[in-house]
């Protein structure tokens, strides 16, 4: 009887000990292996997207590069093909000027000749011949003419300037003389207007591409669109 009572106790106690574990264990155990489950898929989705962003991080990238190879590669074009040269007969207007001024020559001031040309000639048997070379073609039918040739790299303010320009030259009094003088009056003022916004902007323009290109330029130059006399000094 008593062997009986005993197994019996063992047998209670241990269910009272199988039942503390299903009740405080167990759903702790099965909540948290829930979580891991949870856990594993999160990780994987997140692998998932972080896969998908990287791709398309890098497809944008590409892209990008190419897109800033190609304005790079366009910008210095920009500058090597059409703006240094039209800066160069800029330089060379404004040389005169300066030099005028420094010998005491003349004081021509930029609003009133904003832009100065050489002229060369020779004594014929019946008549003047001009002379043309290098330096009397740095001229401002040439300085139009080059833009306008170049039109895929100028600037479209500069081509719109250059194209109205030339037909501003081609009627102004210094080539031709019109019989309407309200008419003639109106290109004289034109081309002084015109040709004075076509040196700004392309010195302006000028040092704004040598900044793109990552070479020295002159901030006076890009801010005000005028020589710094300091060069000729």
């Amino acid at each position: 009887m008593l062997g009986f009572w005993i197994v019996s106790a063992i047998q209670l106690i241990g269910f009272i000990c199988i039942w503390l574990l299903l009740r405080h264990y167990f759903p702790s155990y099965v909540d948290q292996k829930g979580k891991n489950l949870a856990t594993k898929e999160d990780i994987k989705e997140i692998t998932k997207k972080t896969e998908e962003v990287k791709i398309l991080f890098q497809k944008e990238m590409a892209e990008f590069s190419t897109d800033l190879t190609f304005m790079n590669n366009y910008a210095f074009k920009r500058y090597s093909l059409l703006y240094t040269k039209i800066y160069g007969i800029v330089i060379q207007s404004e040389y005169l000027r300066f030099f005028d001024k420094k010998y005491k020559i003349s004081d021509r001031y930029f609003k009133e000749y904003p832009f100065l040309e050489i002229q060369k000639e020779k004594q014929g048997a019946l008549f003047v011949e001009p002379i043309k070379d290098e330096i009397t073609s740095f001229n401002k039918k040439q300085l139009c003419d080059y833009i306008i040739d170049k039109e895929e790299y100028a600037s479209p303010k500069l081509l719109k300037m250059a194209i109205a320009y030339r037909y501003a030259w081609s009627n102004y009094s210094g080539t031709t003389q019109l019989t309407n003088q309200i008419l003639s009056d109106s290109f004289n003022i034109s081309e002084l207007e015109l040709i004075q916004e076509l040196i700004v902007t392309t010195i302006k323009e000028y040092n704004e591409l040598r900044k793109t290109v990552k070479l020295s330029y002159n901030k006076h130059e890009l801010e005000y669109g005028e020589l710094d006399p300091s060069d000729f000094k």
